[in-house]
């Protein structure tokens, strides 16, 4: 490689852009949309989501006592997890009560077809 390529190729390192700035300039697209997210394993992604709806369905066939419970014990919501007195409080049961719905839930789940489905090898 000559002086000259060397000198080329140190220049274009110092080249920047605004993923902000068009990609074009007669395009609505930014530079931002255009890279690649980190995350390329969109197989996990699509997989991930497809098991939380098989979850969501599983819960939604459950009693609505159990299904408050499991949502509230594993924050299946999106919030924080509870433990069995802050669910047994917010329901305003004991927490023996709490327990007995959770056990049952987890029951039914366990036997659930599709939660079956999601565990099994493919």
């Amino acid at each position: 490689m000559t002086r000259a390529e060397r000198a080329n190729l140190t220049g274009l390192a110092g080249v920047t852009a605004s993923l902000d700035q068009p990609a074009s300039a007669d395009s609505t697209t930014v530079l931002g949309e255009l890279v690649a997210p980190e995350n390329d394993d969109w197989v996990d992604d699509v997989e991930q989501e497809m098991m939380a709806d098989q979850l969501h369905g599983a819960l939604d066939r459950l009693e609505d006592l159990p299904k408050q419970v499991l949502t509230m014990r594993f924050g299946l919501d999106g919030s924080t997890p509870l433990s069995l007195q802050a669910t047994a409080d917010r329901l305003g049961i004991g927490v023996r009560r709490v327990r007995r719905a959770e056990e049952e839930a987890l029951s039914e789940l366990r036997d659930d077809t599709d939660v079956i489905a999601v565990h099994e090898p493919a």
